[in-house]
């Protein structure tokens, strides 16, 4: 398998976050005003950059490994079956439901843009997000690119069609409340969650070039993907608040209204390429954890990591969708937690010196108070998230 080049990592982990989750910071935002919002998603940021480098570091004292099963078990279980076993069976049930909520999204939403029945929607979104994941992390990689370049397209025709709109929204409420800042602290954390994709770089980059090069190449892919999110989000955010009248629980709603014509279709689109892009992450992800799991082969770990999401897509149970995606996000943050007490097993110890054993995050990355600070941090998200 030929390794990935740097553009490609950046696309990676760049477009694993994107998800459609970014079209509810808006609403939240209405009522804190832009700029403090921009801090916010900037501290959102940081925080979010020091995990997931974190996650590039555990990936790398694996031997590279792609999936976190496989991270977890050396660095956090230390040889617990029953810890490694309650990892998976948690991941496959949540993931599962969460890529079911991806097909269900955008099943509707091309349905309308196609004509169609949203069960023929569900089957062709399906088709094409699946097909990428068995192809394997390169040729995801590679989609996951032209996908990004998509998108950016996409939003740059919305941006355009707004600047000519009058503004609608302040970029400062009449009345600004502190709560929901914390509530889009909690939001931009998760819209800038690549968790997945980061040990599926780290393994892409491995080989690439000499070591060191190639640690500093996994680093700017980190870094530069998180940027590309949180460049999305600004954008999303400043064209909402200034289009929309008004900002509209999804933002997409109000924005495209405001835009009139056919610029429902480029806003439909963007979305559905957003759950397509977190679809690979996640698919892929997991279909290595079941192939790691059971020792199984590529074909029965993709299916498996696959095809439930659709059957239960077809059937879904009232109210359980939506219940397992908070369950999901919810999710999102115990693995947070587990990094930090993983990480910090895989480098206690280590020393940073010239020519020795180098830790991405320098010298930093042996402090307990930097890892306290990453707790607290994940921990206000869950608060926000409640919020």
């Amino acid at each position: 398998m030929r390794k990935l080049h740097l553009i490609e990592a950046v696309c990676l982990v760049g477009g694993a976050g994107i998800g459609g989750g970014i079209m509810a910071l808006p609403y939240l935002v209405v009522r804190t005003g832009f700029w403090p919002a921009v801090f916010i998603m900037i501290i959102a940021y940081a925080v979010s950059l020091i995990l997931h480098i974190m996650v590039a570091e555990l990936s790398i004292r694996t031997d590279y490994s792609s999936e976190l099963l496989t991270v977890f078990t050396k660095h956090l279980f230390r040889g617990s079956e029953a810890l490694r076993i309650a990892f998976y069976v948690l991941m496959a049930v949540t993931l599962v439901c969460n890529l079911a909520a991806y097909v269900t999204g955008a099943g509707e939403i091309l349905a309308e843009l196609m004509g169609i029945s949203v069960i023929a929607a569900e089957t062709l979104f399906f088709a094409a997000a699946a097909i990428v994941v068995f192809l394997g992390l390169k040729r995801l990689a590679i989609n996951e690119t032209a996908a990004l370049a998509l998108m950016v397209v996409l939003l740059a025709v919305l941006v355009v069609q707004t600047i000519r709109l009058p503004a609608h929204e302040q970029l400062a409420p009449a009345r600004r409340e502190a709560s929901p800042l914390l509530a889009v602290y909690g939001m931009a954390v998760f819209c800038l969650s690549s968790l997945f994709a980061v040990p599926q770089a780290a393994s892409g980059l491995c080989g690439s070039a000499e070591h060191r090069l190639q640690n500093r190449r996994l680093l700017l892919a980190v870094g530069l993907g998180l940027l590309i999110n949180l460049f999305v989000m600004i954008t999303v955010v400043l064209c909402t608040l200034l289009g929309s009248s008004p900002v509209t629980e999804v933002a997409i709603v109000g924005w495209a209204a405001s835009l009139g014509g056919k610029m429902h279709i480029f806003g439909s689109l963007f979305i559905a390429l957003a759950m397509l892009t977190s679809f690979w992450s996640i698919s892929l992800q997991l279909s290595d954890m079941t192939k790691e799991f059971f020792r199984a082969g590529r074909f029965f770990s993709w299916l498996a990591a696959t095809a439930p999401s659709f059957l239960l897509a077809l059937r879904p149970l009232s109210g359980f969708l939506a219940l397992m995606q908070i369950a999901g996000g919810a999710t999102a943050v115990v693995i947070a937690f587990m990094v930090v007490p993983a990480y910090r097993n895989a480098v206690q110890g280590i020393r940073q010196k010239p020519g020795g054993d180098e830790l991405l995050l320098g010298t930093i990355g042996n402090s307990v108070v930097v890892c306290a600070a990453v707790v607290i941090m994940y921990v206000l998200v869950a608060v926000g998230s409640f919020l």
